[in-house]
């Protein structure tokens, strides 16, 4: 038993770090935006429109900067650069403070073989690489920054994707406004990947409960003789809970054990081949989830222990 609940906490480990990584492939860039929120445009039945699709017009961007002085445009398309023969895909930002030439991520760098100075393509157009490091990613992909003007040529388009708040703003006609969190459902496919995700791993935490639950239902029917027995010869109702439950922490806690730290070990390992986040709380929080819920499905199969009739032990 104690192996299924490794396996169990395993498995839900593993797809926490899995999720955590995607999530950071997927969001990082948003994230790391100053301001504490996005004005986007809004589709024709008053929903926001993905950062990936939205147009925000002249008009819009100065009725955002009227209400919010501190605004600032942010521009965002999907599209390749390009050195010699190789091209790479990219989401590239554009933004009004950044400086000339292309700044590139170092795993994009790596695939053109291109230095600072390289001259590149960003969207049919000619650029250099000013500088080289961590650009965080924007759904799956990973992010070229360009200022503005090099962006809407790259883009072939005069509008901004959206604008950077640094306030709440509401009331502007075609615009929605997404505060903290709630910028990250502007991001393609995020909404529905990361829930199908946390789907998952909650399911697999009712299926660890159900199966603990299940498994000491049974061990326990095996021993009613025996504990009757036990009750004959003057132990409580409650020593016989106390002991149950103590032998069910043990083999709960043994298997979660063993299972976090091999979930733990084999995303660490696998960290360089696939997406994968490794943090303190996403180890510990469905590690805690399962104990608890795992206790919760022992005390209820423990509960026959309450009512052992003694003259069970006189196969009466």
């Amino acid at each position: 038993m104690a192996g299924v609940i490794a396996l169990l906490a395993f498995m839900v480990v593993a797809l926490s770090a899995l999720t955590g990584g995607l999530r950071d492939q997927s969001v990082s860039a948003v994230e790391d935006l100053p301001g504490s929120g996005l004005a986007v445009q809004v589709d024709g039945s008053g929903a926001a429109v993905g950062l990936g699709d939205s147009r925000l017009d002249p008009t819009a961007v100065r009725a955002i900067e009227s209400a919010d002085p501190g605004a600032a445009p942010l521009g965002i398309t999907m599209t390749s650069v390009g050195f010699q023969d190789v091209n790479s895909a990219v989401a590239v930002f554009g933004r009004d403070n950044a400086g000339p030439g292309v700044r590139l991520n170092d795993e994009t760098a790596k695939t053109l073989g291109v230095q600072v100075g390289s001259p590149v393509t960003i969207g049919g157009v000619e650029s250099r690489v000013s500088s080289i490091g961590d650009t965080q990613q924007f759904a799956h992909s990973p992010v070229a920054e360009v200022n503005l003007d090099l962006w809407r040529q790259a883009a072939h388009r005069d509008d901004v994707s959206a604008m950077i708040t640094t306030k709440q703003i509401s009331g502007i006609d075609g615009v929605s406004y997404a505060h903290g969190n709630a910028r990250l459902n502007l991001i393609p496919g995020y909404s529905s990947e990361h829930n199908s995700l946390l789907l998952i791993q909650g399911l697999l935490l009712v299926i660890s409960a159900v199966v603990v639950g299940a498994f000491f239902a049974v061990w326990t029917g095996h021993r009613l003789a025996s504990l009757a027995v036990v009750r004959a010869m003057g132990a409580s109702k409650g020593y016989l809970v106390r002991d149950g439950l103590g032998q069910a922490s043990v083999v709960l806690f043994t298997g979660l054990a063993v299972g976090a730290a091999a979930g733990a070990g084999v995303a660490w390992a696998a960290e360089g081949v696939v997406p994968i986040a490794i943090t303190a709380s996403g180890v510990l929080l469905p590690v805690v989830v399962m104990a608890v819920l795992g206790l919760a499905g022992a005390v209820l199969a423990l509960r026959p222990l309450t009512s052992v009739d003694p003259l069970t032990a006189l196969n009466r």
